[in-house]
């Protein structure tokens, strides 16, 4: 029996999953039984929970303790409490010492297992790494593409890029090209481009092909065109002879004519009816002789060309459009192919494959095989399957699971699925609701299947059960008839698509759930904010009224951990931790409450704005003209340095006369301009160090453990990575929004989170200060389509931008699938948010500028919101409460029900979480000194000059990277920054660098006008290698010279640059050769 339970937020699923596994392993008839039960889910983090759970329910059965689960055990085995007591002993110690067979596991892990068993069959390395970062992949992937656009073979691909490069620009978008292809790559990871992706690259790559393809469809496009040109020049003429101008015809209409002669290739629903009757072409009120020429023009042929027109848009423009489509993005097609084969190449050369490969991989390996011989090569022995967010699995996770079901039921084995449609917010990553809202149903016989409504919210209070059971009633109703009228032109030519015509409410359709007997009052408020209420926008006036609600929210007795502040973007994200993190700098704070606030991974140590002070001097280091960093230093300097208050700062920030090329900023102290000037030969982490003991950043806004994290981040950056600063700040600005600090669940601060990371979590306090975002989609999705009609179906597969022309184009049927799509992923994040609540949900959302008239004009969730509040829908005899009635239209806020007291069953926790309060700065020179090159390990406890070698060894390095005179400050700091040399051996090098300048030959030797050849080697026709010092060449004259540090002269130095020239005289050079005794201050030039 397959078990298949609905369960929506809150319902108790995981109580239901857990009940069953338990039933499974207390089968009498099965030893080890958990050996025998799969369990998967989505994500490490539900796989640890679960298997928590399990063990934890296990051990409360075992100790005679309480548990929910004691009976319903008692009565299905007819047990008595003692028999559960022992048998689930046994369970729990079997399990223990036989952990590894505890299967649950996350989906990819369990297809990881079966590939691994079949690498030899499929041609992969057993020793495969799996790589889960797609994204690092991808850009190496991006890289090497344009690295080898300058092979011959890649013409094509460049003539892709460029014509991709030149479409963005004309269409006024970002045209970086590496940001767009990265974008663009993205569309390979998606099973819709997968599964037909070898078919096409193979006709991309023919030649013949593809020119062909494109011909055809500009064939169809210029037809057209010159089409609905020949007959508006027609029109206009027919016009002119009978002496009518656009002003004699209703409303101007005939304009229409010129615009499509000029390429407007649109027409009017007021232009389609002049073809239906010759009295819709004027006025009543137009004389009468001007009546009888439009009559006259008419019959002439007028209302031919209107009427050729119409049909030409009505009939003729699906494959217009549809060809303009494939053009424009036939590139893109090709861009993506050759992509893919470099990134297949990537995979093979460091043997790795890519997690979002797996489901593609397993799924050839199961096609026309025997399923069930392929699972037990793998030595998996399941009887029982168990799937957890069944709603979020894809189409080819799906097929690959489904023999084991089929084998599994064949068997007459309990199996079980779980999920929630209006909880699918991942179909980015390929996730398919429908499998779950239809397809499963029609997979197996129905006696095979059980299904099961979970429909008591365990979760939430009552009134925001009630609210959440009425508004999605009302907005699936409201969005289905506002797609079905969308619909309603196109469904006399696809008839198929009346399916569409039932989807959103289906997948709503059990959206109803009871509340719990323990469940309180609870409270919703959604405030409706004028776009006018601040200058700054809607978001604004939003920021600005959250820490007020955070402080009534806390006089109501809610610990700060309790609530939770949910976003869509994570740019929404970083606004309001900077929002608050500014607000409990200012007078405004008040010391009672906390405005700490903390991501779902931890605190973010970007937020910071100590954190973004030193980020500010770093920037500067490297572009000290850069204003912005400037600006960013001096705010930030002035309120945590100097103490000034928001505005003050920003009058310093301004009022100061410019910096000067020796001064990093004019707000700081000579000392501490001079100080900075010195520092910027340190190593990274020195360098950071420094800056914090510098200006007591520590000390700053009590944001001590925020610097503390950030050197933590710079010393591992520095340890693994290479450590000088411009590849440090590259690597920040990709990575450095993802640097958290981990902190533990009872810290006292707000959580933050985008609205996918909150699902699974719950949290008595819901605030969502930017509740709006549109219900269609703005962006350019790629839709794959698989085309039918010639010539369009050559290619077996086709990238389409989704948008509202597709309408209109043998996509149609793509089109409007795709806008159902988008009407539930943006109703279903809106499910997620406000389920998550507890106890009170708090929303803010635009007003709309006046009222949503149409469902046409129903375009974001704010205007659903309003809808819904201010429309009573018609046909809702289910409807819970009536929303109207909780809207003030004058003060446009919803409200149901009022705020509520915080209970709390626990005291709250006692735990002694220790507070980093102070960052002790060392300095360098009183910490241990490390040596980063094993060159120097022996000579690491001697000073520079107190040892020949180790000084003969530095000064040559610096020699060896110095060009010009100017190149010699950037060589010592690599040598500071690399930890070769100390700052105070850097003075050193430098006074003895001034003395080697001193020698006369040095002019020469350094000039601008020369070529220079620094260790740069030399290959006999024998093998034999040789490599001078310094080798300059100008015009025909080659000058070779050679370092040494000793303090000795010596006749052997003379004979081995003897030898070097006597090599480069044999390439046809005349030659001059010197050896340079630096430390002697001396030259000696070969006789």
């Amino acid at each position: 029996m397959l078990n298949i339970y609905r369960a929506s937020a809150g319902s108790g699923k995981t109580y239901r999953l857990t009940q069953d596994y338990i039933h499974l392993l207390f089968d009498p008839k099965k030893e080890r039984a958990h050996r025998r039960i799969l369990a998967v889910t989505f994500t490490n983090k539900a796989t640890d929970e679960m298997k928590t759970r399990i063990l934890k329910e296990l051990h409360a059965l075992s100790q005679g303790d309480k548990s929910d689960y004691r009976v319903g055990l008692m009565a299905k085995f007819r047990m008595d409490e003692q028999g559960v007591n022992v048998r689930a002993k046994q369970i729990l110690t079997t399990i223990l010492h036989d952990y590894s067979s505890f299967s649950i596991s996350t989906i990819d892990r369990f297809f990881q297992q079966v590939i691994r068993s079949f690498a030899r069959d499929i041609g992969v390395h057993g020793g495969y790494n799996l790589e889960l970062d797609t994204t690092s992949t991808l850009e190496q992937s991006v890289d090497n593409l344009f690295l080898d656009l300058s092979k011959d073979e890649n013409k094509q691909l460049l003539q892709w890029l460029t014509a991709f490069a030149e479409e963005r620009i004309e269409q006024s978008e970002n045209w970086n090209m590496r940001a767009n292809i990265m974008e663009l790559g993205q569309e390979i990871f998606k099973e819709s481009y997968q599964h037909k992706a070898e078919d096409t690259n193979i006709k991309l790559h023919e030649r013949e092909f593809l020119s062909n393809y494109r011909k055809s469809l500009r064939e169809i496009k210029n037809t057209f065109e010159n089409k609905v040109k020949e007959t508006a020049s027609e029109g206009m003429r027919i016009m002119a002879r009978n002496g009518l101008t656009h002003e004699d015809f209703a409303y101007k209409t005939t304009n229409t004519l010129e615009k499509l002669v000029k390429g407007k290739l649109e027409i009017s629903n007021r232009f389609i009816r002049f073809a239906d009757d010759v009295t819709n072409c004027y006025t009543k009120t137009k004389p009468q002789d001007i009546k009888s020429s439009i009559e006259s023009a008419y019959g002439n042929g007028l209302q031919e060309c209107f009427l050729h027109l119409v049909k030409l848009f009505q009939v003729e423009i699906i494959n217009y459009n549809s060809a303009v489509m494939v053009l424009k993005h036939i590139n893109t097609l090709g861009i993506l192919s050759d992509l893919a084969m470099q990134i297949k190449k990537l995979t093979d050369e460091q043997n790795t494959m890519l997690i979002s490969d797996s489901n593609m991989l397993l799924n050839k390996i199961i096609d026309n095989s025997d399923a069930p011989f392929v699972y037990e090569k793998t030595g998996i022995q399941i009887d029982h399957f168990m799937i957890d967010e069944f709603q979020d699995t894809s189409t080819l996770q799906w097929k690959n699971f489904y023999p084991l079901l089929t084998n599994s039921l064949s068997a007459g084995k309990f199996n079980l699925v779980v999920g929630d449609v209006k909880q699918s917010i991942y179909r980015w990553r390929n996730s398919d609701w429908k499998l779950l809202d239809e397809k499963i149903m029609t997979e197996f016989r129905p006696e095979q299947l059980h299904t099961e409504d979970l429909d008591t919210n365990w979760r939430s209070d009552k009134n925001i059960v009630d609210f959440n059971n009425s508004f999605f009633l009302r907005a699936a109703k409201l969005l289905q008839s506002k797609l079905n009228e969308n619909l309603n032109g196109i469904l006399p030519v696809y008839p198929h698509l009346e399916a569409l015509t039932r989807k959103i409410e289906h997948a709503y359709a059990n959206i109803q759930q009871k509340t719990s007997n323990k469940a309180g009052i609870g409270s919703v408020q959604i405030n409706f904010i004028a776009q006018d209420e601040n200058e700054d926008g809607w978001k604004a006036e939003s920021l600005n009224r959250l820490p007020e609600i955070l402080e009534k929210l806390q006089s109501q007795g809610y610990r700060p951990n309790d609530i939770a502040i949910l976003v869509r973007t994570n740019k929404e994200e970083v606004d309001v931790i900077h929002k608050l993190l500014n607000f409990k700098t200012t007078p405004a704070a008040k010391p009672e409450f906390c405005y700490d606030i903390m991501g779902n991974e931890g605190l973010l140590i970007g937020a910071a704005a100590s954190v973004r002070f030193i980020l500010g001097i770093l920037q500067l280091f490297v572009n000290p003209d850069d204003s912005i960093q400037q600006t960013i230093v001096n705010y930030e300097y002035a309120r945590g340095r100097q103490g000034k208050s928001e505005n003050e700062a920003l009058n310093a920030c301004f009022s100061k006369t410019e910096k000067t090329e020796n001064n990093l900023s004019p707000l700081f102290s000579d000392n501490e301009n001079i100080l900075l000037k010195q520092l910027q030969n340190s190593s990274l982490f020195d360098m950071v160090e420094r800056i914090i003991s510098l200006f007591g950043v520590g000390d700053w806004h009590s944001e001590a453990v925020f610097v503390q994290a950030f050197q933590d981040v710079v010393f591992r950056y520095s340890t693994n990575k290479t450590a000088d600063l411009n590849s440090f700040l590259n690597w920040w600005k990709k990575n450095g929004t993802k640097q958290c600090i981990s902190t533990p669940d009872n810290q006292s601060a707000m959580r933050i989170m985008t609205v996918h990371k909150s699902k699974g979590l719950d949290f008595k306090v819901v605030i969502m200060p930017f509740c709006d975002w549109k219900l269609d989609s703005s962006m350019r999705n790629i839709l794959w389509c698989e085309p039918t009609q010639a010539p369009f179906n050559e290619l077996p597969l086709l990238p389409i931008e989704y948008g509202p022309k597709l309408g209109q184009s043998i996509f149609a049927e793509n089109y409007f699938d795709e806008q159902m799509h988008l009407f539930i992923d943006s109703l279903n994040v809106a499910y997620v948010a406000f389920t998550r609540a507890k106890n009170e949900l708090i929303c803010f959302a635009p007003a709309p500028k006046k009222e949503v008239e149409s469902l046409d004009k129903m375009n974001t969730l704010s205007a659903l919101l309003t809808t819904c509040f201010s429309v009573e829908t018609p046909g809702l005899a289910k409807e819970i409460i009536p929303l109207t009635q909780s809207f003030d239209t004058l003060t446009k806020v919803f409200s149901l029900g009022e705020p509520t007291k915080a209970m709390y069953k626990d005291s709250e926790n006692t735990d002694v979480n220790e507070k980093t309060i102070y960052y002790p700065s060392v300095s360098s020179a009183d910490r241990l000194s490390i040596r980063h090159q094993s060159l120097d390990y022996f000579l690491e406890n001697q000073h520079l000059t107190d040892s020949r070698l180790n000084y003969g060894i530095i000064m040559h390095d610096i020699l060896q990277n110095i060009t010009r005179k100017s190149d010699q400050q950037n060589a010592i700091q690599v040598m500071v920054r690399e930890g070769r040399i100390s700052e105070n051996e850097a003075e050193t090098v430098i006074e003895e660098m001034e003395k080697f300048w001193q020698l006369p030959e040095t002019e020469y030797w350094f000039a601008d006008n020369i070529r220079v050849l620094n260790e740069t080697t030399i290959l006999t026709p024998g093998g034999e290698q040789y490599r001078p010092d310094r080798v300059i060449i100008r015009n025909n004259l080659a000058t070779i010279v050679d370092y040494k540090f000793g303090d000795k002269e010596s006749e052997t130095y003379l004979k081995q640059v003897q030898q070097y020239m006597n090599l480069i005289a044999g390439m046809g050079y005349e030659t001059e050769g010197f050896v340079c005794y630096v430390s002697l201050g001396k030259v000696e030039k070969i006789a």
